[in-house]
């Protein structure tokens, strides 16, 4: 079997099969295969072997040339999440300390990314349009 260096690389990373998958467009089934061929143990359903929550999330992200961090992991209800020692994160939990509150969203305007500093849930936005409103005198533009 011809092994890829991109999925060989992802899996000595770390990263599960689906997120393989689904980061490099390929077939899971070709992913497990290769874990197979290279005798790298596959974790336990929830469970990780990353240390720290943050590892967890990185795991999971890709980051871009123009400064975006794309979601590689998989969603729950439209929302990033990721699991770290049996439990289920938001990808907004890490730089922002807590679970969104309302709509999460981009508001750089790049699907998928989960930049902390480009992610906004809804009393973020509201704090930003009354911010823009004390500087400017007029409510931020939607």
């Amino acid at each position: 079997m011809k092994i890829r260096a991109d999925i060989a690389e992802l899996l000595r990373a770390g990263h599960r099969d689906n997120a393989i998958a689904q980061q490099l467009g390929a077939c899971p089934k070709t992913v497990a295969r290769h874990r197979a061929a290279l005798r790298i143990p596959k974790d336990a359903p929830g469970r990780t072997s990353h240390t720290s929550l943050e590892d967890a999330w990185r795991a999971h992200t890709e980051p871009t040339d123009d400064g975006h961090l794309l979601w590689t992991g998989g969603f729950n209800s439209g929302v990033p999440t990721f699991r770290h020692r049996g439990h289920r994160h938001s990808a907004y939990l890490i730089g922002h300390g807590r679970d969104p509150q309302g709509r999460c969203q981009p508001d750089c305007g790049r699907p998928g990314c989960v930049a902390p500093a480009h992610v906004d849930d809804g009393p973020g936005r509201a704090r930003t349009r009354n911010t823009y409103a004390a500087i400017f005198g007029s409510e931020a533009p939607r």
